[in-house]
C-alpha cells in the first residue's frame, strides 16, 4: 500500500496541488495508515518507510505536512540511530530548512518540527555533534516568533529549552571557564555554537522594545546551565537586561527580567554580576547608581565571598551613610539612608553558604559587634546572617549532595528551571564546611555574651529576634560557657539566693501557698529580672547538657516555688523546653515537675495556664512511649486534669482539645516502630474513664474519645473495644453521659469510610434506636440525624436490613424524609403544636452539646426536611450550626450539610477549633460544679467529680481526689 501511494503523494507534494482539489486524500489516508502499523513491522520495513517519507517533508507547507511529520516522528521512535544515521542527518537538514517564519505554515507544524528536530538530535548523541551546528541555524529561524509575539511561541520556548539542556555540556565549560578569551571560543564547536545562540539571543533583544517572556525563559536556562562561565559568553545579554531593568515600570513585565538578571547573580557570581553593572556614590552629586540592582542581589546571592561584602558593601555603606548625616535637606537625607538601610540589609544574602567563613568571619564577627552597639536598627540583619552561617554550614557538613540547596534556589524563579549549575556551592565540600563550624564556635563564646548583653537591655519585640542568634550561637559554644554565662548573670542581677540546684527533697506545697504581700519595687524590678532570665532558659535548654540542666531547672523550679504570678509564664515556657528536649533527664524528675505543675495556682492570665499544658503535654508524650509502671500511674493524672478540663469553661476546654490533639500527633509522627502501639495506649488509657461512677467524667472520656477519632477515624478500628464500649453507654443513665455517646457516634458516622460503616452498622442501630421514640433532650432528632447519614453512606437497603421490626417505621420516615417526601413533623410520634406556642422560654436554653452535656442559650431552628440523595459523604459531611432547634421533626434542604440541632452540634472548621460541649455565645456554659477550682490546681475541680487513674490510687497526698 506504501509503494503504491508513495509516488502519489512524492507527485503531489512536487506540483504543490492545491488543497481544495482533493487529491491529497489517498496520500493522507496512507500516511496515517502507516503511523499504526509502524510498531508492527520489521525493521528492515521501518527502514524503507523511513528513507522513503523523510523526502515528503519540505521548506513550505503543504496538505501532507502534518501527515508526515507524525509518521516521522512515529518511526524515529523505533529505530535505531546506527542504522539511519546518514537519513536523520538528512532529515535534521530539512526540518531546519521547514522552520523560518512564514505565515502559511500552521503554529503546530512549528512545534511538531521543533520536536521531531529534538529527536533527531537525541538519536546522534554519542554519534555526532550535529547539534552544534543545528541549533543555533534552528534558533535563529524560530526566534521570529518569539519578536512577534505568537501563540505557539511558548511551546517553542520549550523544545529550545529542553534542547540547551540536553546538547550543551556544562563539563566542557568548567575546565576553562572564565579565562576563556574570544579566540578560544571561536576555535572551539562547542563554545562557537554557544556564543552564536548568545549573539543571537541578544540581538533580538535590542530590537524588542519589551523582552518576549518567551525568550526570557531561554536567558534564564542558559546562565543557570553555563555558570560561572556565562560571564564569558552572556555579559551583553546582562547589560541589555541591566537596560530594560531601568527603564521598564510595569510590575508584571518586570519581573522576568529581575528573575533573569537573578540567575546571573547565581551563576556568575554577585562579584562579575557588579563588575558589569557597578553600584557607585557620587559624593558631590549624592546619587548612587544602578540602585534598582540591590533588591535582586539580596534575593539572588548564594555562595557569595563575605570578603565582597566586607571589602566593597560596607565601605560603600558607611560612605552613604556619612553624607546623610552632613544633609540638611530631608528628602535627600531620606533617599541617603534608604539606600544604606539597602546595601546594610545585604548582609544576610552574603551569609548564604559563604565559601570563605574561615578565612573573613573573623572580621565579620567585629562587624557584627559594631552594628549591635552603634545601630539600632540593623540588629534583624545581624540575627538573620548569623542564622544563615549556622544553619547553612551545619547542613553542608552533614550532606554534601546540595539537593536541598538546589531545591531552595529552584523556588526563586516562577518557572521552575531544573538544571542548576553553581561552581561555588559545588567547591564548598563537607570537610570545608566543617573547618568553618571551627572558625565559628571559636568565636561563639564572644558574640553570644555580646548577644546576651543586647538581649537583657532590649525591647521585648528585640528580644524575640536575639533568641534566635542566642540560640545558634549556643549551638556552638557547648554547655560549659553558657553554664558561665549563666552563673554570672545571675550574679549579676543579686539573684544568688535563687536556687541553681534542683532540690532532692520533694516540693512543699505549703510553699505554693505563699504569696509576698510586699509590692515593693525592688521586688517587681527582682521578678522583671528572673523574667528575662528565664527567657535566656527557654533559648538555652535545647542543648543543655545534663549539669547545665541542673542550674536551668533548679532557677526554674526556684522561681515557680517563690515568685509571683508575673513570672509564671515565662517559668513554665521554660519549663516545657526542658521536658520536650530532655525526655530522661525529665523522667529522672518526673515527681518534682509533677508537683510543680499540680500545684499552680489558677490565674486570671491565660498564658499560664497554655504553658502549663504545654508541660503536661510533653510529658505525656514521654510517658507513653516509656510505658513503665511508675510513669503510667501519673501518665493518668495528667489524663485526669485534661478530662476534668474537658469539662470546665470554654478557654480550658478548647486548651485541653488541643493538648489531646498534639499529643496524639506526637505520637503518630515519631517515626518509631512502636508508634501505633503507643497510639493505641492513649485510646485504652482514654477508655479507662469509661468505667468510673461519676458521669461528669465518663462524659468527658466520651468527649476525649470523640475529638481523637475525628483526627484519625481509621485508627480507632485498631483499638480493641473502643467503639463497643462506648456503645454500650447508650443504656447509660445519665442523660450527659447519653448525649455524650450519641455526640461519639455522630462523630464516628461521619468520619468513617461506608465499607467500614457496614459492618458496624447493626451494633450502632441497636444502640442509637432505643432512643428513637424520646423527644425529650432532642435525642430523637439526634437519632435522625444518625440515620440520615448512615443511609446515605451505606444505603437504605443495608440500615433497613439490620433494623429491629419495631423501628422500621422510624427508618422509613427518615428515607422518605431525606428524600424530600415525607416529614418526621407528619408522623404520629410528631411534636404538638403547643410545644412550639407555650415554651419560648425553654427555646432559648435548650441543650447545647450533645457530647458533654454542657447547656446553651441559642435559638433553636427546625430540622432539614430532607436529604437528596448523592451528596457529598465523609469528612465533607457538615453540621449546619444552630439547625434543629425546637421541633425535631421539621426539615430543611441543604447542599452538601447535615443540618443537626444544636445540641448535637460538631464544628469541624479546623481539628483544635472543634469542640463537643462547646457552644458560640454561650457565657453560662457550666455543668454543676463545673467551674469550681481548689487552690492547688490548674483546672477547674468538681466538688463530687474528682477522679483518679482507674486502678491507681493519687500521688498527691495534699490534693486527694475521690472518684
Amino acid at each position: 500500500m506504501f509503494e503504491k501511494h508513495i509516488s502519489s503523494a512524492q507527485s503531489l507534494i512536487n506540483s504543490n496541488s492545491d488543497i481544495s482539489e482533493g487529491k491529497e486524500t489517498d496520500a493522507a489516508h496512507m500516511l496515517g495508515a502507516m503511523v499504526t502499523l509502524v510498531p508492527y513491522l520489521s525493521k528492515k520495513a521501518r527502514k524503507k518507510v523511513f528513507s522513503d517519507a523523510y523526502p515528503l517533508l519540505t521548506p513550505c507547507f503543504t496538505p501532507l505536512t502534518r501527515h508526515v511529520l507524525r509518521l516521522l516522528a512515529t518511526l524515529l521512535h523505533h529505530l535505531k540511530a546506527e542504522s539511519v544515521e546518514s537519513e536523520v542527518e538528512s532529515l535534521v537538514s530539512l526540518v531546519v530548512a521547514y522552520l523560518p517564519y512564514d505565515e502559511k505554515k500552521p503554529d503546530d507544524t512549528i512545534v511538531s518540527a521543533l520536536h521531531l528536530m529534538k529527536s533527531c538530535l537525541d538519536k546522534l548523541v554519542g554519534c555526532s555533534k550535529l547539534w552544534v551546528e543545528v541549533l543555533p541555524t534552528a534558533f535563529e529561524a524560530v526566534s521570529g516568533y518569539f519578536v512577534l509575539g505568537r501563540k505557539c511561541s511558548d511551546d517553542i520556548a520549550k523544545v529550545v529549552q529542553d534542547c540547551i539542556d540536553s546538547h550543551i555540556d556544562h563539563n566542557v565549560f568548567v575546565t576553562n571557564g572564565s579565562q576563556l578569551s574570544e579566540c578560544d571560543v571561536e576555535g572551539l564547536s562547542d563554545q562557537a555554537a554557544v556564543k552564536s545562540i548568545c549573539l543571537m539571543i541578544n540581538s533580538r533583544l535590542r530590537t524588542c522594545a519589551c523582552p518576549p517572556d518567551s525568550i526570557l525563559t531561554i536567558v534564564l536556562v542558559l546562565f543557570l546551565k553555563l555558570g560561572e562561565s556565562s560571564f564569558v559568553f552572556m555579559k551583553d545579554i546582562l547589560l541589555t537586561l541591566a537596560q530594560f531593568a531601568m527603564k521598564m515600570d510595569k510590575e508584571s513585565q518586570l519581573k522576568n527580567v529581575e528573575e533573569c538578571i537573578g540567575a546571573a547573580v547565581i551563576a556568575m557570581g554577585p562579584d562579575k554580576v557588579l563588575s558589569l553593572i557597578p553600584i557607585a556614590f557620587d559624593e558631590e552629586r549624592l546619587t548612587c547608581s544602578n540602585t534598582w540592582l540591590l533588591p535582586i542581589l539580596d534575593k539572588y546571592t548564594y555562595g557569595a565571598p563575605l570578603q565582597l561584602f566586607l571589602e566593597r558593601i560596607v565601605p560603600l555603606a558607611k560612605s552613604i551613610q556619612n553624607a546623610s548625616d552632613r544633609v540638611k535637606k530631608e528628602r535627600k537625607r531620606k533617599d541617603l539612608r534608604s539606600w544604606t538601610n539597602q546595601l546594610w540589609t545585604l548582609l544576610p544574602s552574603f551569609c548564604r553558604y559563604p565559601v570563605d567563613i574561615h578565612h573573613n568571619f573573623g572580621s565579620l564577627s567585629k562587624l557584627l559587634l559594631e552594628i549591635l552597639k552603634r545601630d539600632e536598627c540593623l540588629y534583624k540583619s545581624a540575627v538573620e546572617a548569623l542564622q544563615h552561617l549556622v544553619d547553612g554550614t551545619r547542613k553542608i557538613s552533614s550532606n554534601d549532595q546540595y539537593v536541598e540547596i538546589y531545591m531552595e534556589l529552584s523556588a526563586l524563579f516562577s518557572s521552575k528551571p531544573i538544571s542548576f549549575k553553581c561552581a561555588r556551592l559545588e567547591r564548598y565540600s563537607r570537610k570545608e564546611a566543617r573547618k568553618n563550624l571551627k572558625v565559628l564556635a571559636s568565636h561563639s563564646a564572644n558574640l553570644l555574651c555580646t548577644f546576651a548583653d543586647y538581649f537583657l537591655d532590649s525591647s521585648p519585640e528585640k528580644r524575640a529576634h536575639l533568641k534566635v542568634a542566642l540560640r545558634c550561637m549556643a549551638q556552638l559554644s557547648g554547655s560549659t560557657n553558657i553554664c558561665g554565662l549563666f552563673v554570672s548573670l545571675v550574679k549579676r542581677f543579686d539573684l544568688e539566693d535563687t536556687q541553681l540546684e534542683p532540690d532532692s527533697q520533694e516540693c512543699k506545697t505549703d510553699e505554693l501557698d505563699r504569696k509576698d504581700e510586699e509590692s515593693t519595687d525592688k521586688t517587681e524590678e527582682l521578678n522583671n529580672r528572673r523574667s528575662l532570665l528565664l527567657e535566656l532558659i527557654s533559648t538555652f535548654a535545647e542543648v543543655a547538657d545534663e549539669d547545665l540542666l541542673d542550674k536551668l531547672f533548679g532557677f526554674t523550679k526556684s522561681c515557680l516555688l517563690n515568685s509571683s504570678t508575673s513570672c509564671q509564664s515565662k517559668a513554665l515556657l521554660a519549663l516545657s523546653i526542658i521536658v520536650k528536649e530532655h525526655n530522661e533527664y525529665s523522667l529522672a524528675h518526673l515527681d518534682e515537675i509533677m508537683l510543680l505543675l499540680h500545684g499552680m495556682k489558677p490565674a486570671l492570665d491565660n498564658t499560664v495556664l497554655e504553658s502549663q499544658l504545654l508541660c503536661y503535654q510533653h510529658l505525656l508524650v514521654h510517658m507513653i512511649k516509656v510505658n513503665e509502671e511508675n510513669t503510667s500511674k501519673k501518665a493518668f493524672l495528667i489524663l485526669n486534669e485534661l478530662i476534668v478540663a474537658l469539662k470546665s469553661k470554654k478557654e480550658s476546654r478548647k486548651l485541653a482539645y488541643d493538648v489531646l490533639l498534639a499529643v496524639s500527633a506526637d505520637l503518630r509522627s515519631s517515626g518509631s516502630n512502636s508508634a501505633d502501639s503507643d497510639l493505641q495506649r492513649l485510646f485504652t488509657m482514654v477508655m479507662g474513664y469509661l468505667s468510673t461512677p461519676s458521669p461528669h467524667i465518663v462524659s468527658g472520656a466520651i468527649a476525649a474519645l470523640s475529638l481523637l477519632i475525628y483526627s484519625d477515624a481509621n485508627f480507632c478500628m485498631e483499638v480493641p473495644n473502643l467503639i463497643q464500649s462506648v456503645l454500650v453507654l447508650l443504656r447509660h443513665k445519665a442523660i450527659e453521659v447519653t448525649k455524650a455517646a450519641l455526640g461519639f457516634v455522630k462523630v464516628l458516622v461521619t468520619s468513617l469510610q461506608p465499607e467500614k460503616l457496614l459492618n458496624l452498622r447493626a451494633d450502632i442501630l441497636d444502640g442509637i434506636l432505643h432512643w428513637s421514640s424520646v423527644t425529650k433532650h432532642h435525642f430523637k432528632a439526634k437519632v435522625a440525624l444518625i440515620l440520615e447519614i448512615l443511609i446515605r453512606k451505606c444505603g437504605f437497603d443495608a440500615i433497613n436490613l439490620v433494623t429491629d421490626d419495631k423501628y422500621k417505621n422510624f427508618v422509613k420516615r427518615v428515607e422518605e424524609g431525606r428524600k424530600g417526601n415525607h416529614s418526621l413533623a407528619d408522623g404520629a410520634d410528631s411534636e404538638p403544636k403547643e410545644h412550639e406556642q407555650n415554651d419560648a422560654k425553654r427555646r432559648k436554653h435548650v441543650d447545647s452539646n450533645a457530647e458533654t452535656g454542657q447547656e446553651g442559650t441559642h435559638r433553636r431552628r427546625p430540622l432539614s426536611k430532607s436529604w437528596p440523595a448523592g451528596k457529598k459523604q465523609g469528612k465533607d459531611f457538615h453540621f449546619k450550626k444552630g439547625a434543629g432547634r425546637g421541633n425535631p421533626h421539621a426539615a430543611k434542604s441543604h447542599q452538601g450539610k447535615a443540618s443537626g440541632d444544636k445540641g448535637n452540634k460538631t464544628n469541624f472548621k479546623s481539628k483544635s477549633k472543634w469542640q463537643p460541649g462547646s457552644s458560640q455565645g454561650n457565657r453560662d456554659d457550666k455543668s454543676p460544679g463545673s467551674n469550681k477550682r481548689t487552690r492547688g490546681g490548674a483546672f477547674g475541680k468538681t466538688q463530687n467529680s474528682g477522679i483518679r487513674a482507674p486502678g491507681h490510687s493519687p500521688i498527691f497526698k495534699k490534693h486527694k481526689r475521690t472518684a
